[in-house]
């Protein structure tokens, strides 16, 4: 292998010179010093310069100074080859002495084209009457870096740009421009990574990165960027690129060779399927350097299907890491599917592992237009006989009142029966009306209870719907037939409307709450019980003036992995009623609910 590193020769000669016209003094232990320096050797000189050496730089010429045993420089110059002064004898006094000799005027301590930097040093000991010979060698200091485009892969490949980065900071990178650049470039000593980006002719692109280590003065890095047959990516210990050291020269030969047909490794991963869709997802394994991305898809079919369907790439994403995304729409509720990870080239199909998924069922919400009730004594139950679903307030408050929560023929938007809750104070204490999916649990005292909230549901529906007719009543202008001052600043005050409440919620598990205590109450934006939760707006909870009004409340997913063990459903006639804050007589009625299964969740 050519030997490609400079080696600049300085020869210093110390001798006495009886035939000089100037003569050493002995006894105050003079000498004289002969110095000689060879001229460089370069390949070419500095025609392009992109970083921080001057415009003026030129490697031959040799900075060299001589500095004593203190470090003093009692001699220097920036052009050894035309210094008069340093080509005849020099008169020094006996003593230690380094001389440095390096390029002039610039330190090689950034980036470059064209900038090789050389540098050495020696000691030397000036003796009175005695010969001293000494030579310094001056060497590459910096690290030279030539990258080469292979013919075939240049008139193969739209363009490419091989960028050098050094760990170093503040170093411009180098950029070797496939068709424009064709001279080597520098950077100071340290590890530094390689970045080929690759554009084919189809618009396609490509990239990979290399890191490269131990990297020393004087090292020469060759990137050959070249086309391999077909299916032969080069050693694989190394990553698939061939590697040549000459030790001798301190040149390193890295060849990538690219593959002229793609060699991609797939993997497909079990599917999040909900009842209408399903996030699928995949992993590129390995893939080679010609690899486009435009070429995945995802393809599908109902099982038992012979034909595949398959998705455009432009709905896949992937990101910096290779994982593959998307989101298949459009499919039926509980039914089996297989699907994989696929790149399409014209003849050539790699396809992943595949796998099967079930859509979830879309599960009804139980009586959500209220036609089953019963009655156990004077309590009533929007529910069938023996089944535990809907629970409301009235347990609580049935003793001394009555229920505040009953069906209702005479308002309603569908069915036979709709539900009506009515707020009203009961003896001693402001009883809002409340339906929820649960069951009661105990009575608190005089006036509280604890509730067990949720039943159990493992669908996952995007929004619940129905039907509400609301009248509030403003809240008492004095007295405490309906106000709290404890309940919350948002609440309406004194004379103002009452508003209703209504809200859905999917949980992890039930929830116990007292009303009495209101630090049992989850917070619905924080709490990891909640997968996903919604209500209706306060700007909506108003009067409807006596009409039926469409509510769509659209359930938003804080996870979109987790599946729900719980569902809870609630509605009262009074927001506030758990502070004992409402409009006495507010009345809310509620019909024809119902869960809506789309494609689309919403996302906190």
């Amino acid at each position: 292998m050519k030997k490609i590193q400079h080696v600049l020769s300085v020869l210093f000669l110390a001798a006495f010179m009886a035939s000089c016209n100037q003569e050493m003094d002995i006894d105050k232990g003079q000498g004289y010093l002969t110095l000689q320096v060879n001229s460089i050797v370069s390949t070419h000189t500095p025609d392009v310069t992109r970083a921080a050496a001057p415009e003026d730089y030129d490697a031959k010429k040799l900075h060299v100074e001589i500095r004593d045993a203190a470090g003093v420089v009692v001699m220097s110059t920036d052009d050894y080859a035309s210094d008069e002064a340093f080509q005849g004898n020099i008169l020094l006094n006996a003593g230690i002495y380094t001389v440095v000799a390096h390029s002039a005027h610039w330190d090689g301590s950034a980036s470059g084209f064209d900038t090789p930097y050389y540098y050495g040093s020696t000691t030397i000991d000036i003796n009175a009457g005695t010969l001293v010979k000494a030579t310094v060698t001056c060497t590459q200091a910096n690290v030279k870096i030539t990258v080469n485009y292979g013919p075939t892969f240049v008139q193969l490949f739209k363009s490419a740009v091989t960028t050098i980065t050094s760990s170093l900071t503040d170093i411009v990178p180098l950029q070797f421009v496939m068709n424009e650049t064709v001279i080597s470039g520098y950077i100071p000593v340290g590890d530094f990574d390689m970045q080929l980006a690759v554009e084919n002719k189809k618009g396609g692109s490509f990239s990979m990165e290399r890191r490269f280590t131990e990297v020393q003065a004087r090292d020469h890095y060759i990137l050959n960027i070249k086309l391999a047959d077909e299916g032969y990516l080069g050693d694989p210990a190394n990553g698939g690129v061939k590697v040549e050291v000459d030790e001798t020269t301190n040149t390193y030969t890295y060849t990538l060779l690219l593959p002229e047909k793609s060699s991609v490794s797939l993997a497909t991963a079990n599917a999040n399927a909900w009842s209408t869709f399903a996030y699928l997802e995949g992993s590129l394994v390995s893939k080679s350097s010609v690899f486009q991305s435009e070429r995945l898809t995802f393809r599908w079919r109902k099982q038992g299907d012979e034909a595949w369907n398959e998705m455009a790439n432009g709905e896949l994403a992937i990101d910096a890491s290779d994982n593959v995304t998307a989101t298949l729409r459009g499919l039926t509720p509980n039914t089996a599917y297989e699907y994989c990870l696929c790149y399409v080239e014209e003849d050539n199909v790699i396809t992943g592992n595949i796998v099967n998924f079930t859509t979830e069922l879309q599960i009804p919400l139980y009586n959500g237009g209220f036609e089953y009730w019963w009655a156990d004594g004077n309590v009533d139950y929007p529910t069938e006989e023996g089944t535990s679903y809907w629970d409301t307030s009235n347990p609580g408050g049935a003793s001394f009142g009555g229920s505040n929560t009953t069906e209702t023929k005479e308002v309603v938007h569908g069915g036979s029966k709709a539900a009506k809750l009515e707020s009203k104070y009961i003896v001693i204490k402001f009883a809002a009306a409340s339906m929820y999916t649960g069951s009661f649990g105990n009575l608190v005292g005089t006036s509280g209870a604890k509730l067990n909230w949720g039943v159990p549901f493992t669908a996952r529906p995007t929004a619940l719907k129905g039907w509400m007719q609301y009248a509030p009543v403003k809240i008492a202008e004095s007295g405490n037939q309906g106000y709290s001052s404890s309940a919350p600043a948002e609440a309406p005050g004194r004379g103002e409307p009452d508003v209703c409440g209504m809200y859905c919620a999917l949980l992890s598990e039930s929830l116990v709450v007292d009303n009495t205590n209101m630090s049992t109450f989850p917070d619905w934006e924080t709490d990891s019980r909640v997968i996903a939760y919604g209500a209706l707006p306060t700007e909506e909870s108003v009067s409807t003036n006596g009409q039926w009004k469409e509510v769509n409340i659209p359930l938003i997913y804080r996870d979109l992995t987790r599946k729900p063990t719980h569902l809870l459903v609630v509605f009262s006639s009074s927001k506030y009623g758990d502070y004992f804050h409402g409009g006495k007589g507010s009345i809310l009625y509620v019909d024809d609910f119902s869960f809506e299964y789309g494609d689309y969740p919403t996302v906190k």
